[in-house]
């Protein structure tokens, strides 16, 4: 699990300052105050609204009030650390008409008849989906450069972690795409609407994964079932796979065939097909209870059908991570 506190690594910089490690840059100096970091120019005045470089080649926003953000996401949608900085996009593969790693790949996925999904049902989700696909999908793309392009910003922009929306698919994508923070179930889940947003019927599917050691971990990724054969899609596994090879997106875990992939995944159930109502029918998910963890799972249990039984039991063992 990557760290991601906020505290350790305040106080880090807090200390390198102290200690001389300046971080004064070409002509002003940062400062500090109980809401956070800001930098100060040598005339008084301050950034704000701004991207700001310092003599580190890092690369900070500010804030109207003029504070430094952190471990979040900057109005021009990149991603912060918690130390501030922006993290930069992992470096993919150039995307030529060819197949990226799997041979016959774009040839299948561009012979899929697509029934795109215009709303979730949600209208906050739906307000993300438009605004990111505005920016990473254009008319040009076939099925499967959209379907990368997903992928690839999905992996740039997310890391691993505890989101705080429960509830379901639609749920955990909005908790992704507004935050950047997720786990296994999270990344799959917002694979998977966005692919249903392009037309691609994509589902999540859960089970276990093969890990480094040989031991085999609980988990969900994405499955797409076309013509007898199922395909397999975890940006979550290949957001690891990426930090391990020095950041670039190799997409070994894209669109591999459960029989390319058999030594890697055992699968055990669909988490969700999405043939169930969406449920959203307008409403927003912020402003919606049952997207918070402080709603109980067992407030209707009786209530419930068995697979939604069977998701909440996995939800609360994926979350536990004791394998860890």
């Amino acid at each position: 699990m990557r760290d991601h506190s906020t505290y350790v690594k305040a106080t880090v910089l807090a200390a390198l300052v102290s200690a001389g490690l300046s971080m004064t840059a070409y002509a002003g100096e940062w400062k500090h105050d109980n809401v956070g970091w800001w930098y100060q120019n040598d005339d008084g005045s301050y950034q704000a609204n701004t991207w700001f470089t310092d003599i580190d080649g890092k690369a900070y926003y500010f804030d109207g009030r003029g504070y430094m953000i952190s471990d979040t996401t900057a109005p021009d949608g990149s991603r912060v650390g918690a130390d501030g900085a922006r993290i930069e996009p992992v470096r993919s593969l150039p995307s030529n008409k060819g197949d990226l790693y799997y041979g016959g790949l774009r040839q299948v996925l561009d012979s899929i008849p697509l029934y795109p999904q215009e709303s979730t049902g949600f209208e906050d989700l739906d307000a993300l989906l438009n605004s990111i696909f505005a920016q990473i999908i254009t008319e040009d793309m076939d099925t499967h450069d959209k379907l990368k392009a997903c992928y690839d910003y999905l992996i740039t922009h997310t890391v691993y972690g505890q989101q705080p929306y429960f509830g379901g698919s639609y749920h955990y994508a909005y908790g992704v795409l507004s935050g950047g923070v997720g786990v296994c179930d999270d990344y799959s889940a917002t694979f998977s609407v966005m692919a249903r947003k392009i037309g691609v019927p994509m589902y999540t599917a859960g089970g276990s994964t093969h890990k480094s050691n040989g031991d085999f971990t609980p988990h969900a990724w994405c499955q797409l079932d076309y013509n007898g054969t199922t395909y397999i899609f975890d940006p979550q596994v290949e957001d690891v796979i990426a930090d391990g090879r020095g950041g670039s997106i190799m997409y070994i875990r894209f669109g591999g065939t459960t029989a390319q992939l058999a030594d890697k995944y055992r699968y055990e159930m669909i988490m969700d097909d999405f043939s169930q109502p969406k449920g959203g029918a307008g409403k927003t998910i912020t402003g919606d209870s049952s997207g918070s963890n402080s709603a109980s799972p067992y407030s209707d249990w009786d209530n419930l059908t068995d697979e939604q039984k069977e998701q909440i039991l996995w939800d609360l063992f994926n979350e536990a991570e004791w394998w860890d």
